[in-house]
């Protein structure tokens, strides 16, 4: 069965996507993303054990529990919590859901410091930089998350395999370079791709988020590869609706393409303004792109900088930089 809920039905069911094992919770984002974009959770069951991949946002938890009771399972059904990063839209429920149903949380062990500890979490990536101070841990990070945390019982990495019983598979599959700790999930019996960020949205609000282009970049390759190889029928997305595996590959497209337009426009304005500093760079190439001036720019701006700097692209100049050619 498939079944896709449009805009009427999503007022009544808060289940957006269901097909085979898989069933999806949709949860609309506050604050820039509001009325733009929401974040997905999805339901995977098995004969023996039922997975849930990510726990969304705190604000969507009451959507979460329609969702267990819409498909007819008790929160003592959840085997296990399945993470695919850090990000505070991915695991904003951890908690509640170990206090009220056991289940066994489960993800790259890269971030898990991060994972455990909202307050690192949330700083170690807004207030990574001088020029990030600024904004608020709370109105977007904190508040996204539940005030209790929900570490990870056990890691995962990629080609581990969780078996949910009766021929239902999760295979583990690398997606770094959104964040460094990213995976997504591959379900073999119905060819069904499971992956979060490495492929966001062109309508996204916000700049690309990316912690190192060639990671990044190696991430798109090795997605694109695996629908060949594995034949992929379906691709769930936790910011985009379903999609095929040859639809996909547009997406795919689009995202290399603003990674690579992020990082022309960078060389651009140091080319013009050579010395051009952190803040002033960030705010000229979220303007060129009709993005929010914020926080996940300036990872983004970061991670390409240090890679031009590391190849001799460009050079410290005072408090900026300067291209070197």
């Amino acid at each position: 069965m498939v079944r896709e809920v449009n805009s009427t039905m999503s007022d009544m069911s808060v289940i957006s996507y269901q097909s085979g094992p898989f069933a999806t919770v949709s949860m609309g984002l506050p604050g820039d993303h509001e009325g733009k974009t929401a974040t997905r959770v999805f339901f995977v069951k098995g004969r023996d054990k039922l997975a849930l991949i990510d726990s969304g946002l705190y604000a969507g938890y009451p959507s979460l529990e329609r969702g267990f009771e819409e498909l007819g399972y008790a929160k003592s059904d959840l085997d296990y919590l399945l993470i695919t990063h850090e990000h505070m839209d991915h695991v904003g429920n951890n908690g509640p859901l170990k206090d009220e149903t056991g289940c066994t949380i489960m993800g790259h062990k890269a971030r898990a410091d991060r994972v455990a500890d909202n307050m690192l979490n949330a700083t170690t990536i807004v207030h990574a930089f001088p020029e990030g101070k600024n904004f608020d841990l709370k109105s977007e990070y904190l508040d996204w998350m539940a005030p209790k945390e929900g570490p990870l019982d056990a890691f995962l990495d990629h080609g581990d395999i969780i078996d949910l019983g009766g021929g239902i598979e999760l295979e583990v599959l690398d997606c770094r370079g959104h964040s460094m700790a990213e995976i997504g999930f591959f379900e073999r019996s119905t060819r069904t791709l499971v992956i979060a960020d490495p492929l966001l949205p062109v309508f996204n609000p916000v700049l690309y988020l990316y912690e190192d282009p060639a990671v990044m970049r190696a991430t798109f390759d090795r997605i694109e590869a695996f629908i060949r190889d594995r034949d992929v029928q379906t691709v769930l997305l936790a910011h985009e609706d379903p999609r095929s595996g040859e639809e996909t590959f547009e997406l795919i497209d689009s995202a290399r393409a603003r990674v690579d337009g992020i990082e022309r426009s960078m060389l651009e304005n140091i080319k013009a303004k050579p010395g051009i500093g952190f803040a002033e760079l960030r705010d000229k190439i979220c303007d060129e792109f009709d993005k929010v001036r914020e926080w996940r720019a300036l990872v983004s701006i970061d991670a390409s900088l240090k890679a031009f700097e590391s190849v001799g692209t460009i050079t410290k100049s005072g408090n900026g930089w300067a291209y070197a050619g």
